[in-house]
């Protein structure tokens, strides 16, 4: 085992990331030599990973960095570590992963492995999930808010977007089931919880080689509350007006463009989306 740690110095919107040195005396402590390399910027966790030598890969960061490391992994030859340091850390919640780095340091030396789904469309690969309409304007809008960390950004985001809450017409199809209509909005989840705190599908399993779609009827400011509310407060929303289907893929089409984002990363607006999932692609320490 020879770690490459891909160590964003700016996660969880922080002055001071994790310490460095900390982190390679802790892989010494194992009888391991790490490697680290620090990103400097937006897509450039991918190039490292990518051009990595070592195995494995160890995103140290948040789901954004996990998600950019992913991009650029070798699926095949190449294992996954996640020493946990940003806002929301979901993916690595759900897998029991320490957020103490020298507990995480020691999960990975141990070198058990576990075989997990990605999902996958045109813009790349995600692991946690991927959300479109009111969703994805309060992800786009969460990275404009200053001064505030962990999951109450997404609060705040989450004001604003009600603020200019729409509807978005689209033509959904999956497996077994389809929808055509208006929508607030959409989730395809690998992942139980986003932003931190919401557990939009506790069901949701990162091994059964399905998504889980989660569709919200459109609706007004309050009918979102009422619809929602229960995830705000870290339960699973059971209402009318939410839609559920697990399929291996999915489609989407719309005659306006839809802001998309996945695993916390704002992918613009599209009016044609085709994602599926990769059963057990992904090789988890």
């Amino acid at each position: 085992m020879h770690p490459f740690l891909i160590l964003n110095p700016r996660a969880g919107r922080s002055r001071r990331g994790p310490e460095a040195d900390r982190l390679v005396r802790a892989f010494a402590r194992h009888g391991l030599t790490a490697q680290i390399a620090l990103t400097e910027g937006p897509g450039h966790a991918t190039e490292l990973a990518r051009h990595a030598g070592g195995d494995p890969v160890v995103a140290v960061g948040g789901d954004g960095t996990v998600h950019e490391v992913i991009q650029g992994l070798d699926l095949a030859a190449q294992r996954l570590g996640i020493i946990p340091a940003g806002s929301g850390n979901d993916f690595a919640w759900q897998h029991g992963i320490p957020r103490d780095p020298e507990a995480a340091v020691a999960r990975i030396a141990a070198g058990r492995e576990q075989g997990m789904d990605l999902g996958a469309w045109a813009a790349g690969r995600f692991h946690n999930n991927l959300g479109f309409g009111f969703e994805a304007e309060v992800n786009r809008l969460s990275h404009r808010v200053r001064g505030v960390r962990g999951p109450a950004l997404y609060f705040v985001a989450l004001a604003r977007a009600l603020a200019a809450l729409r509807a978005y017409p689209v033509d959904l199809a999956w497996e077994g089931g389809s929808y055509s209509g208006p929508l607030a909005t959409g989730a395809l989840l690998n992942g139980r919880r986003v932003g931190g705190a919401f557990q939009l599908c506790p069901a949701a399993c990162t091994d059964d080689g399905l998504l889980d779609l989660v569709t919200v009827a459109a609706m007004g400011r309050l009918g979102i509350l009422t619809a929602l509310g229960p995830v705000l407060r870290g339960r699973e929303p059971r209402d009318a007006r939410i839609g559920r289907a697990r399929s291996p893929w999915l489609q989407l089409r719309a005659e306006a463009p839809v802001p998309v984002y996945m695993d916390g990363e704002y992918c613009g607006e599209h009016r044609a989306l085709d994602a599926r999932v990769l059963p057990g692609a992904l090789r988890l320490l």
